[in-house]
């Protein structure tokens, strides 16, 4: 067979096995993002004629002061997933795959239930939890002799974005336990082995063998972790709907707000536009330091 000449037989099947991913991703991805960065220069309340305005909805996002808390509140979200989901569950991945391994198959189904769940349930099931007058967390504090505790955390400015983070939290830990415990369980054996017999503690070998060893999927997580965060949207909308007073308020709460309450359509493009290019800014910010930290260089 000539080498030359064998791709070009390919190319025809090729591109028809990568035809209805490449159709899905320009109707569903492509066509959206670019409608929408179409739609940021236009005045729209989704019936009338839309009507041209320039940079005026761009001018009005860096003066809106709810988006950009907003946006500050995702980049805390972010910060609490990148240690309490990549780094607990890495952490959680160890113990199943290296402390524990008989019992791991156990808890690892319960830390993947809430995955399988749907987040609109999740959401509904924390709301009952967090219930002031019958919920099991007022309950439980009331139980233990910490009534002076009890409130009513969904309701109340100062706990609302708080709550929120516990739930995601145990949400989505289970997730980067799964990605870890696989990762973990691909680390060569011998080096553990040769830590035993230098007297290594899993703490060494945690933090010494098993991070290095494991460092592309901890990046990989880490921009999972940062992209979902910049764009969470269904927990948030169920349990406070970014209130009381915005005080839980994140940016895709907002751009719904926006666009399906006070029907500015126009505007709530340029803000999923925004958050689009700030996520991906994001996103290439934290690839390119985890990439030098781990001595990859530059791209």
């Amino acid at each position: 067979m000539n080498r030359t000449t064998a791709p070009q037989g390919y190319a025809l099947p090729a591109m028809l096995f990568l035809a209805p991913a490449l159709i899905l991703v320009a109707v569903f991805v492509a066509y959206p993002i670019v409608y929408a960065g179409w739609l940021s220069f236009y005045k729209w309340n989704g019936v009338s004629q839309p009507l041209f305005i320039g940079l005026d909805n761009f001018i009005r996002l860096a003066g809106d002061a709810t988006f950009w808390l907003s946006f500050g509140r995702n980049i805390v979200v972010a910060g609490a997933a990148l240690v309490l989901q990549v780094f607990v569950g890495l952490a959680i991945a160890y113990c199943l795959v290296r402390v524990v391994p008989f019992v791991s198959r156990f808890f690892l189904f319960c830390y993947l239930v809430p995955v399988m769940v749907s987040e609109i349930c999740i959401g509904l099931l924390w709301r009952f939890l967090y219930n002031p007058y019958f919920g099991l967390v007022n309950g439980g504090l009331k139980a233990i002799g910490l009534g002076d505790l009890q409130r009513g955390w969904l309701g109340e400015s100062d706990t609302a974005f708080l709550a929120v983070i516990v739930v995601m939290s145990f949400t989505y830990l289970g997730l980067y336990v799964l990605l870890f415990t696989a990762a973990v369980r691909s680390v060569p054996e011998s080096l553990y082995e040769a830590a035993d017999i230098d007297g290594a503690g899993h703490f060494i070998k945690f933090f010494r063998i098993t991070i290095p060893m494991v460092w592309d999927a901890v990046r990989a997580n880490v921009l999972l972790a940062i992209i979902g965060s910049l764009k969470t949207f269904s927990l948030v909308f169920v349990l406070t709907n970014g209130g009381p007073n915005q005080a839980s308020e994140v940016v895709s709460t907002y751009l719904y707000k926006v666009g399906f309450s006070s029907f500015e359509m126009g505007y709530a493009a340029t803000i999923g536009f925004a958050q689009m290019v700030l996520t991906a800014l994001g996103a290439w910010i934290i690839f390119r330091f985890l990439r030098r930290a781990s001595g990859g260089g530059e791209d």
